[in-house]
């Protein structure tokens, strides 16, 4: 009972602490807090730090780094929507507008410039050297240290990692705004994890020539996959390295070994594989590089004796090298980031840390728990060694032994590993236009000309097929058509298109199933001539004439060999009487024009009476 009554203490005390407002930022010995005032979080100052809205932050960094490296943090602010950022780096009303009853015209500055005569520090007292008083102070803190920097409404800080113990660490950032005469106004609290590994960060990319579905880690059989590694290197720490690759792509095909960052591999049988690879950097260490002749060394700037700092997370508290791309920038040490803790961790900073640019970091003397800080010179001194650097690389099958870099003329070795597991399926292997057939098919006003495609495959059977037909120059569509298909055992497919116009054209013809695409191409010239070359318009035209030929045979037959009648003496009379009183019509006298054998009729020699 006891002891539960103890744990409910505890717990009580704890979530008391935990809801207890804190300073990210500690008011340090040497903070100038009337022109830097520090708020906590949650301060209700802060709503109206800003006129219009809320300044929000972007805040970023390129880790993981590699030990030894050098890491760098980035910030950009984004202002309210009705506000926008000018090339100058002013900030300025985008649109007139009102914000707590006072009316502020489109681009209007939001906060004007003021006077600048005065000399700008930063917040422990060290000049800031610019022509033009900075707008934002950026103060960025971890390792128990912190460095400061005087930027426009974007930054940046690159740090060195050297002798700073591996894991994950917190880069805490307070930025401030100039207002007036010395005062800057704090605009909030940032922060951004990043991590320390003795692993080679690195990227592995896996590619196929027509791969149906990118990432899903499925391949074709007998069809170069591209293994491609992009180290992540962005402070070019490899960049003098010596660097191989060790790859094993799990198909007992044997290891390859190669420095380029880009190898091809081709799997002959279908299955589950997992390659893997080994990368091995041989880096030359800093430590080995030869002293500086003294009679051509340059004049060492003045070195402030660093303050002794108690750090639970790290080993020493160690100040790093320094580099950013602003224009003022210190480092200091400084305490612990909890208020409770400051009796425990107390630190005496000093009174005023030179400029990055003018003097290294603050460091502090040589000690047992802190033999990062020596110069080379001290460590040859000292020990007449350099320290082994050892690591572990870890592969998925092997294991890299530990190196010692004091036993291979001043080297430094680091490792990396991959392993992933992908599946190789049989996949549509060739597509091959064998045959094409042109006719031309004949249509009222029209003629259209057919072509036949013969297409066979090799592999596994298609699921779609698709055609496109394009210019002659094989570079602008003109159609495409898409179908579910069937196909035989054999994979042979016959395509029907129709052509309107004449022309060369390309044929380019896809089949694909869920995991491979292939195909074909060919170029065609369709022809259509004129339209009576067509054989339906000339049927048409022979079976008119076949038609008038036979009843002209048929009009003349019955001319030639209708049957005789002999004429009377009693119709002739009458024909002659009917003649007199009746005018013929002009089509009977055309008829008797081309029938004049009739006149043969009155010739007395026709008649059966004797002459």
């Amino acid at each position: 009972m006891g002891t539960s009554v103890v744990l409910l203490v505890l717990l009580a005390l704890a979530s008391q602490t935990a809801a207890k407002p804190r300073n990210r930022f500690i008011r340090y010995p040497s903070w100038n807090n009337k022109m830097y005032p520090i708020w906590k979080d949650g301060d209700v100052r802060y709503k109206d730090s800003w006129k219009g809205g809320k300044v929000t932050f972007n805040v970023g960094n390129d880790s993981p780094t590699l030990t030894g490296a050098k890491v760098t943090f980035t910030i950009d602010l984004e202002f309210p929507h009705n506000q926008r950022l000018q090339p100058n780096g002013d900030v300025v009303w985008a649109e007139d507008c009102t914000v707590n009853g006072t009316k502020y015209r489109e681009s209007e500055p939001v906060y004007p410039t003021q006077d600048a005569d005065w000399e700008a520090v930063f917040p422990d007292g060290t000049p800031i050297k610019k022509d033009k008083k900075p707008a934002y102070v950026f103060v960025w803190k971890t390792w128990s240290q912190y460095w400061q920097v005087a930027d426009d409404s974007s930054s940046s800080l690159t740090i060195d990692t050297d002798d700073i113990p591996l894991g994950s660490y917190t880069m805490d950032i307070v930025i401030y705004h100039y207002r007036s005469k010395e005062r800057f106004i704090p605009l909030g609290y940032a922060s951004t994890q990043f991590s320390i590994t003795d692993q080679i960060p690195f990227a592995v990319s896996l590619d196929q020539v027509n791969d149906i579905v990118a990432g899903d880690m499925r391949f074709l059989q007998n069809r170069a996959i591209a293994f491609t590694i992009t180290l992540h290197d962005p402070s070019q720490y490899l960049s003098n390295a010596d660097i191989t690759f060790n790859w094993d792509f799990g198909d007992d095909s044997g290891a390859l070994i190669s420095r380029e960052q880009s190898v091809t591999h081709t799997y002959i049988t279908t299955g589950s594989f997992r390659p893997h690879v080994v990368v091995q950097a041989v880096i030359p260490d800093k430590a080995c590089d030869p002293p500086v002749d003294p009679r051509t060394e340059a004049p060492a700037p003045t070195t402030l004796k660093g303050p002794t700092v108690k750090a639970a997370a790290l080993a020493s508290a160690v100040p790093t090298r320094v580099s950013t791309k602003a224009t003022g920038l210190t480092v200091n040490s400084a305490p612990s980031d909890t208020e409770e803790d400051n009796a425990e961790d107390e630190a005496s900073a000093a009174p005023g840390a030179q400029s990055a640019r003018e003097a290294p970091a603050a460091a502090e003397p040589p000690s047992p728990a802190n033999r990062g800080n020596e110069t080379p010179a001290d460590r040859e001194a000292g020990t007449g060694a350099k320290p082994a650097v050892t690591l572990t690389g870890q592969a998925a099958v092997a294991v890299v032994a530990k190196r010692d870099a004091g036993d291979d003329d001043c080297v430094i070795y680091r490792y990396g590993s991959f392993c992933t597991g992908i599946e190789v399926v049989e996949g549509i292997e060739k597509v091959e236009i064998v045959q094409i057939d042109n006719a031309v098919m004949a249509a009222p006003g029209t003629n259209r000309n057919v072509l036949d495609i013969t297409v066979t495959c090799q592999g596994s059977l298609p699921k779609e097929v698709c055609s496109m037909i394009l210019d002659a120059e094989c570079l602008r569509p003109i159609h495409t058509q898409c179908n579910t298909v069937e196909p035989s055992i054999d994979c042979q497919l016959l395509l029907r298109h129709f052509f309107n116009d004449s022309g060369v054209y390309c044929i380019n013809v896809s089949m694909a199933n869920d995991v491979s695409l292939a195909e074909a191409s060919a170029r065609v010239n369709i022809g259509i001539g004129p339209r009576l070359s067509s054989p339906g318009t000339i049927g048409m035209v022979l079976g008119v004439l076949v038609l008038v030929l036979a009843l002209g045979m048929v009009a003349y037959s019955y001319r030639r060999f209708k049957s005789y009648r002999p004429l009377k003496e009693d119709l002739l009379a009458a024909d002659m009487q009917d003649s007199r009183a009746y005018v013929p019509s002009r089509g009977s006298m055309v008829w008797k024009l081309l029938n004049r054998r009739g006149a043969v009729d009155n010739c007395p020699l026709l008649q059966d009476r004797p002459v």
